[in-house]
């Protein structure tokens, strides 16, 4: 009877030990589905161009640049072309660095440029149009027809507090301010 005991005794602390990893493990996510959740939320507002939320992710704040609402929704239509994906993430201790395959427009100087020349036209057929609209509907034309090129972006990250941040990103920030230069200079032009 004592070894029976002993046996039950054994095989329930074992299922115990078992159940208290497995409870730890679901109540905590661990540093990969984190720092996956971490490039999602980023790239996400990459491409809503949402400044606010990407400064929530990254250790170093984009300037917010005081834009106009129809400055914004420009740069929204542009960044919204802009097509993402995780190659891998290599994390090591509290570093961790990914590799995303980024495909964007080529030339978003040229789309906003065309896009401008298209809002006129627009405009001297219809002087009552609103010119923001025109040249919005205009971006979002050219920009769905914009030829794409692929890129290869680096994104460092950094473990603080057991929370994880963006440390540098040199090549989506580059990407933010080729967005945001061209549609801030089309609308300067139209008084916006």
């Amino acid at each position: 009877m004592g070894r029976l005991c002993r046996r039950a005794a054994a095989v329930f602390l074992a299922m115990m030990t078992i159940l208290t990893f497995v409870s730890c493990d679901d109540a905590k996510p661990d540093d990969s589905s984190m720092t996956r959740d971490l490039l999602e939320s980023y790239m996400n507002s990459v491409r809503s161009y949402n400044i606010a939320n990407l400064n929530k992710c990254c250790m170093a704040k984009l300037d917010g640049y005081g834009d106009s609402d129809e400055v914004n929704k420009g740069c929204k239509a542009l960044a919204s072309r802009i097509v993402w994906e995780c190659e891998n993430i290599r994390i090591d201790g509290s570093s961790a660095i990914a590799q995303v395959r980024v495909t964007l427009p080529v030339n978003f100087e040229g789309i906003c440029t065309a896009a401008f020349s298209d809002a006129a036209a627009r405009l001297d057929d219809d002087p009552e149009e609103n010119a923001a609209s025109a040249l919005l509907s205009a971006l979002k034309k050219r920009a769905a027809k914009a030829e794409t090129t692929e890129q290869s972006v680096e994104i460092s990250m950094t473990k603080v507090d057991n929370k994880w941040y963006i440390v540098k990103s040199m090549g989506i920030n580059r990407v933010i301010s080729d967005i945001r230069t061209p549609v801030k200079s089309v609308y300067s032009i139209l008084g916006y």
